[in-house]
């Protein structure tokens, strides 16, 4: 269930990005019909751990999103760290609709480093803040770690596949970008997080629960998961819901695919003849079922109206049913028990595009699961948890029927199915080069496109030889206009600095005393300005607070060694798998000290404060010279800092006492 919570605590949508305790977020995939801001902001503050500002200045894309292509594009500006993908445009669409509502989640464990966990989460609802305030929806999830079950790891493994071909109808190109210099955070996150994917993969065994329609229906896979997850005995009683229906005139295409359902189980032993069945709807937005109430009665259907759990929403809230469910089990007068219980929830509505129809069928790309949960009961009794109880679980009730004939029921209004498709524009971003103080933007390296870019003025920039002059400070996106035979096309961009940021806040330049306080909590970013707490006498996390006693002359000479010693005592326990961001990190926070006294005053004295972090003993055994590629990427950043910093061949610092 989403949205508030009554007296039985239960997780809303976007909680289930929570990243666990001693875990953050590395990298997800999330597929859905659609999607917005609010939702999105506050699922990638659960799962990253850090706060918009803090993700608008790392400029990382930790969430990766494909949406049905005629949803509006969501930008990296306004949802910082999730990357909206925009759809292939030359590839003809294989589904209808993408309307499977799916999370892959990478989890990493802070500390100790190097464990892992994936979540999987299949949805009912999609990802807004409607679903959590309004609707009545569904979830379901799984977490696997190294050394996970097979047969949840048999879930990864089918919901993977999903993902895997649904990036080849999606452009990727910004997540898979390549930097000539630093590490790509963004790129190496993701090939990390497919990493565990793949030792899921090789670890699965058994059937998955998880299914989607990419081969079949998912009414041609119900009774297969049934059969996977249970005794295939016939039950007794059979509950449905949806939150569209087909939205005709005619009773007979709504009815359509209830009884295909009821058809599908009887034969394959799954429901009895005389079993009692239940249809849950919307009273006031039921579609075709509006007007086949009569020929569903007829058919051994009564139609309900969905209800609203108390223990979890409280008593008088409302809610629209969204939620795509059937439920399955064996009632026995006199007995509370749920026997032989299992369940469907997922994306797919019982029409024919959602469940009926495959995409060969030219049906809808959906996806689902089907389950069999454990102690479940009818009824709340003494010694009965509320969330055993399948009311409190599913929206159900026996107390109400629909009006005879369906009086006062509603059609609504059919499903909204988004306008003009967001497509993937001829480059999927613009890089940053600034110069003499005057700015330019260029295409990435080895691409070539006949593009204009706007200015903030909706004006074509200069175009010169290497690029596209900016007359303001770097932008976070750019729009950009091209031609697409006859027609002119628009769209957003990001821009990626030098620090291969991608549409990215500017950083604030630091003091001398600054920098380890941006260093001391990797591989978690650090605070934003303002939010760090200064304990009384310390002088911002570097040594104790002496300011006072040092001469004035020596003051930036005791800090800066204080700051090398804690550089290197870090970097020494940093593990393998993280060197490439801590190369970047440490590239990155340094070259923003530029322009502080403490730096100044090497500069003058002629010695290069960082000549000591080259020594092996103050590296990482894997890193401790350049033989290996680690090494060589670290000299490298150091080389660049020296640079920046115009210490560059100075002599060495003698020492550290």
């Amino acid at each position: 269930m989403s949205g508030r919570q009554g007296t039985m605590p239960v997780l809303s949508l976007a909680q289930r990005f929570d990243a666990p305790n001693e875990f953050v977020g590395e990298f997800g995939w999330i597929c859905g019909f659609s999607a917005d801001a609010e939702f999105l902001n506050d699922a990638a503050e659960r799962f990253t751990r850090l706060s918009w500002g803090q993700r608008a200045q790392q400029g990382r894309i930790a969430l990766a999103m494909m949406l049905d292509p005629g949803w509006a594009p969501i930008s990296l500006k306004t949802v910082p760290g999730v990357a909206h993908l925009p759809y292939r445009g030359e590839k003809p669409r294989p589904f209808r609709l993408l309307h499977a509502k799916v999370a892959l989640l990478g989890f990493r464990r802070v500390d100790p480093a190097g464990e892992w966990l994936l979540r999987l989460i299949v949805s009912t609802g999609n990802w807004t803040r409607h679903t959590l305030e309004q609707s009545l929806d569904l979830a379901w999830q799984i977490e696997v770690t190294g050394d996970g079950a097979e047969w949840k790891c048999a879930d990864v493994r089918a919901a993977a596949a999903m993902f895997q071909w649904l990036r080849g109808y999606y452009d990727c190109r910004l997540l898979e970008r390549e930097t000539a210099g630093g590490y790509p955070e963004t790129r190496g996150a993701m090939e990390t997080v497919d990493r565990w994917v793949e030792r899921c993969v090789r670890r699965a065994s058994g059937p998955a629960r998880f299914m989607d329609s990419r081969k079949k229906s998912l009414l041609a896979q119900l009774a297969v998961g049934i059969r996977a997850e249970g005794s295939a005995v016939a039950r007794n009683y059979l509950a449905m819901g949806s939150g569209f229906y087909e939205n005709t005139t005619e009773g007979g295409a709504a009815l359509e695919v209830p009884q295909l359902i009821v058809n599908e189980l009887r034969n394959e032993g799954l429901l009895t003849k005389s079993a009692e069945m239940d249809l849950y709807v919307n009273p006031r937005a039921c579609q075709g079922i509006a007007g086949a109430v009569e020929a569903l009665e007829a058919e051994g259907f009564q139609v309900r109206p969905a209800a609203v759990p108390v223990p979890v929403f409280g008593g008088g809230a409302t809610r629209s049913l969204h939620a795509k469910f059937l439920f399955g089990a064996n009632s026995r007068e006199g007995h509370n028990a749920c026997r032989n219980p299992w369940v469907y929830l997922g994306s797919g509505n019982l029409t024919k595009t959602g469940f009926k129809m495959g995409i060969p069928d030219g049906g809808n790309l959906e996806a689902g699961v089907v389950f069999a949960p454990e102690s479940l009961f009818w009824d709340p009794a003494r010694e009965v948890a509320l969330g055993q109880v399948v009311k409190n679980l599913l929206p159900l009730q026996w107390d109400d029927l629909v009006p005879p004939g369906g009086d006062g029921l509603e059609a609504g209004a059919a499903m909204e199915e988004g306008g003009e498709p967001y497509v993937a524009a001829p480059i999927a971003w613009l890089e940053w080069h600034e110069e003499g103080g005057a700015g330019e933007l260029r295409l990435p390296a080895g691409e070539e496109a006949e593009i204009a870019v706007l200015d903030t003025g909706e004006r074509p920039c200069v175009r010169t030889a290497t690029g596209y002059r900016w007359p303001e400070a770097r932008p976070r996106m750019v729009e950009i206009r091209w031609d697409e035979g006859e027609r002119k096309r628009d769209a957003s961009i990001p821009v990626v600095d030098g620090y291969g940021r991608i549409a990215a806040a500017e950083l604030p330049r630091l003091e001398l005393e600054e920098i380890w306080l941006q260093l001391a909590d990797f591989p978690l970013p650090p605070m934003e300005a303002g939010e760090e707490e200064e304990a009384e006498g310390v002088v911002r996390g570097l040594g104790e607070g002496t300011a006072g006693a040092m001469p004035a002359g020596s003051y930036p000479v005791r800090r800066m060694m204080e700051l090398v010693e804690e550089v290197a005592s870090r970097q020494t326990t940093v593990e393998a798998q993280d060197w490439g961001l801590w190369c970047n990190r440490l590239e990155q926070t340094m070259e923003r000290a530029r322009d502080c006294a403490g730096v100044a005053m090497f500069r003058e004295l002629g010695l290069n404060p960082l000549s000591p972090l080259r020594a092996a003993p103050f590296r990482p055994e894997y890193a401790e010279d350049a033989a290996a590629e680690p090494g060589r990427m670290y000299e490298a950043a150091l080389e660049r800092v020296e640079r920046v910093w115009g210490v560059a061949g100075l002599d060495e610092l003698g020492g550290l006492g």
